[in-house]
């Protein structure tokens, strides 16, 4: 005696002195619409799931030493003191040296081991272009400041020249302040980012 579903295709067949045996069976169009995966269709699944290729944890350390160096340089040159001034404009250029190591690579740091993904790896190059920056204000201004007394004839031999030198070096003061306190605040946030805003930002 036999019995049939359509449902699950399962037979009983019952034969004489022996135990009935199910037999279940997926339906014949159901296997046919089941996926079929090749090796690369398993691949291409899993492709989201497998290790990136970047070290996420890559310059943290010196990220942090960047960052303090930033914060501490900027801050000591409020400090009416000449040896802290002095103190805080070593810490801006150790901000500096780090930033290039991270950004350009230095084979006797282990900048150029560095398996940084470009998306983190940006934020260092923008707190190294503004470090740059930084150095080059003071410079910069005292070469304005001379191209504009050699354009208007002076050669320094002038009664009160250096009177008047002091007087527009205290007018370009101001301005060179602002742009250094800018300039560190935004070395300052790149660098931050760099160091604990990866993930965050989606960068890592």
């Amino acid at each position: 005696m036999s019995k049939y579903s359509t449902s699950t295709y399962a037979y009983d067949v019952e034969a004489q002195g022996m135990p009935v045996v199910v037999a279940s069976l997926a339906s014949a169009p159901d296997a046919a619409a089941a996926p079929r995966y090749g090796d690369g269709d398993v691949a291409a699944a899993a492709a989201p799931y497998a290790a990136s290729k970047y070290d996420d944890e890559a310059g943290r350390r010196i990220g942090m030493a960047m960052f303090a160096c930033i914060v501490v340089g900027y801050a000591l040159q409020f400090v009416p003191a000449p040896f802290i001034q002095t103190i805080g404009l070593i810490c801006l250029f150790a901000a500096l040296v780090f930033a290039s190591i991270i950004t350009c690579g230095c084979c006797c740091a282990g900048g150029s081991k560095m398996n940084l993904n470009p998306k983190v790896k940006r934020w260092s190059t923008a707190t190294l272009l503004c470090l740059v920056g930084l150095w080059l204000v003071i410079p910069i201004g005292g070469i304005i400041l001379s191209g504009n007394l050699v354009a208007e004839g002076y050669d320094g031999n002038e009664e009160g020249f250096k009177e008047m030198v002091e007087q527009r070096a205290n007018a370009m003061t101001t301005p060179i302040i602002v742009v250094i306190g800018i300039l560190c605040f935004l070395a300052a946030v790149f660098s931050g980012i760099f160091t604990w805003g990866r993930k965050s930002c989606g960068n890592a």
